[in-house]
């Protein structure tokens, strides 16, 4: 591995694990076992590093979605990995990393998230309109309205990383968003549809 790719790796893990705020250069330097000018030589600053480090997580974001495509037998199933996916992410990633993305690197985020909800509206129309043709979705769901409550959804969840923002903060933002994307999804399914949301989240429901 050359050695701007460990430096982007071990940062990640660290911002992840303490927040970005929280990381030092010597802390950095000492984690991966290399000297702070090694770092220097690499990156100009902590900037860069971070710029490196969304870019990292927004490739590895595009290979878990296209390894969850080649393993799902069913949409459904689809949207289940992806549920079980994102709660891992929530459960091993510090609310202080994605505060400290919001709050001192707002373009990173904003360009980040702005992508994001772009795809996922995109994505969440054509998903139920499928299920409605297959009968599994019920006839009078909306799904522009539906696809405008999940972007609002998570900019919610992505407020509740901010301390004090609102009473998510009550809650683990793992159960939060688990509660949030199964009970949405059933409330959009016929029994038939209902009956296969249990099914696959039954098939796929991880150990807490």
């Amino acid at each position: 591995m050359a050695v701007k790719e460990q430096i982007v790796e071990g940062a990640l893990e660290l911002f992840k694990r303490m927040g970005i705020r929280g990381v030092t250069m010597d802390m950095l330097a000492e984690h991966l076992g290399i000297s702070k000018r090694t770092i220097y030589e690499n990156f100009q600053n902590k900037d860069e590093i971070v710029e490196a480090c969304v870019l990292l997580e927004n490739e590895s974001m595009q290979a878990m979605v296209q390894s969850i495509l080649n393993k799902s037998e069913h949409y459904i199933e689809t949207y289940i990995m992806f549920m079980w996916s994102h709660i891992n992410k929530l459960r091993n990633v510090s609310p202080l990393f994605m505060y400290d993305l919001k709050k001192n690197y707002p373009k990173t985020i904003c360009k980040q998230a702005g992508e994001f909800d772009h795809y996922l509206k995109e994505r969440m129309v054509e998903f139920i309109e499928k299920g409605k043709a297959d009968n599994l979705f019920r006839a009078e769901v909306n799904p522009q309205i539906v696809a405008s409550v999940v972007f609002e959804f998570t900019k919610l969840l992505r407020s509740g990383f901010e301390p004090g923002s609102n009473s998510l903060n009550d809650f683990p933002l793992a159960e939060v968003f688990e509660h949030m994307a199964v009970n949405f999804i059933r409330g959009l399914a016929t029994s038939k549809g209902i009956e296969l949301v249990d099914y696959y989240y039954e098939k796929h429901k991880q150990i807490r």
